[in-house]
């Protein structure tokens, strides 16, 4: 699988996220039982290997 396109994939998914992160957090409602915190943590994680994935396209 062409690495280029994996790692938008895995940012756009770390966006994502961040994206239920802040909708937690505001409404209080927990996505997949998920707290926001932990939604961060994901995002985070996804991110890195979105980055690693990007950094080994090259």
């Amino acid at each position: 699988m062409n690495n280029q396109k994996t790692s938008d994939i895995l940012m756009g998914i770390s966006i994502l996220t961040i994206i239920f992160s802040g909708y937690v957090f505001f409404t209080q409602n927990n996505i997949f039982g998920l707290a926001g915190t932990q939604w961060i943590l994901i995002a985070i994680v996804v991110g890195i290997y979105g980055i690693y994935a990007k950094m080994k396209a090259v």
